[in-house]
């Protein structure tokens, strides 16, 4: 067993270690972020031939595309249990938004796409294939789909594989490889206990919202345009998303919101106005945007920067 911390440091080559750093523990990957400074840290166990990760970082897209895949890869189950920021998945035609406390399997033998739209801090259990023997097949078949850990056997899984990330330099010695064994054994009978999704409109509503958070700088989202991309009427589209409680125009709403106070409090981002700010999340007319933040927030643009300001060590 190993345990090893890595932190993507530098502001020049941060997010470049953080796809090394990645691609090294897992198999080849690649990273790009809209901000140059995004990085992460990797903190890693190998208890028996399973990989324990905590993994945490900024807004990225990591790909492994098929032409990062190699005869030489390792091929791992990924199990990822997903703790905070709006993320979404994508494997074999099938899209997810897992919430915290989730848990979402894919693999490092085809491609897989993960979009993590704030910082995140995620749980990695790395099970080689041949390791699952007969459940492959069956664990193939739930790769991008979330599994909730709200009760019995799944919710003992999410704990025992948080404790396990949360102290990974005590996972060592002869007690490692019986460790690997009840993390495997929990999490596949915990996969198994939940049936293969129906793909329709639970798997639509994923669809659109995903496509929604990658699109929130284009003033141009809308209900209309959202609608048309997923070839369904509007009236359709407020259907499917009700089931979600969301009404998209208002979701949308939400969602610039939000990212525009997260940039309004970022120190790095202090020279840039609140116009600018405003646009890169698709919001071009500013003018009421203080307002808009303040019932939702509680707080005006400027206050919300002097919030950030006064918090500075």
């Amino acid at each position: 067993m190993t345990s090893t911390t890595h932190n993507a440091a530098g502001p020049d080559d941060r997010l470049e270690r953080f796809q090394q750093l990645a691609s090294e523990t897992f198999a080849p990957l690649h990273i790009r972020s809209e901000h140059p400074e995004s990085g992460g840290t990797l903190h890693d166990a190998r208890p028996g031939e399973v990989l324990v990760t905590r993994i945490t970082g900024g807004p990225c897209t990591v790909q492994r595309t098929r032409s990062l895949i190699g005869s030489g890869d390792r091929e791992l189950l990924k199990v990822a249990l997903y703790g905070r920021g709006r993320a979404g998945v994508e494997q074999d035609g099938r899209q997810c938004l897992p919430g915290p406390g989730d848990l979402v399997v894919y693999e490092t033998a085809r491609p897989y796409e993960l979009r993590f739209w704030d910082p995140f801090d995620i749980v990695v259990l790395g099970i080689p294939r041949s390791l699952l023997g007969p459940h492959a097949d069956r664990m193939t078949a739930r790769t991008a789909s979330a599994v909730p850990t709200d009760g019995g056997g799944r919710r003992l899984a999410a704990g025992l594989l948080r404790d396990a990330a949360s102290d990974l330099d005590a996972i060592g010695g002869s007690a490692g490889p019986y460790l690997a064994d009840a993390l495997v054994s929990l999490v596949l009978s915990t996969l198994a206990e939940r049936a293969v999704p129906a793909h329709a409109e639970g798997d639509l509503a994923d669809r659109i919202l995903a496509h929604c958070l990658g699109r929130l700088s284009d003033p141009r989202l809308s209900p209309e345009s959202v609608a048309r991309a997923h070839h369904v009427s509007v009236r359709y589209l407020h259907k499917t998303l009700s089931g979600r409680g969301v009404t998209l125009a208002s979701w949308i709403r939400s969602n610039r919101l939000e990212r525009i106070r997260r940039d309004l409090s970022d120190l790095d981002l202090a020279d840039r106005s609140v116009a600018v700010i405003a646009a890169r999340w698709g919001i071009l007319d500013a003018t009421h945007l203080s307002r808009a933040l303040r019932s939702e927030f509680g707080r005006s643009a400027a206050e919300i920067r002097k919030a950030a300001t006064a918090h500075q060590p």
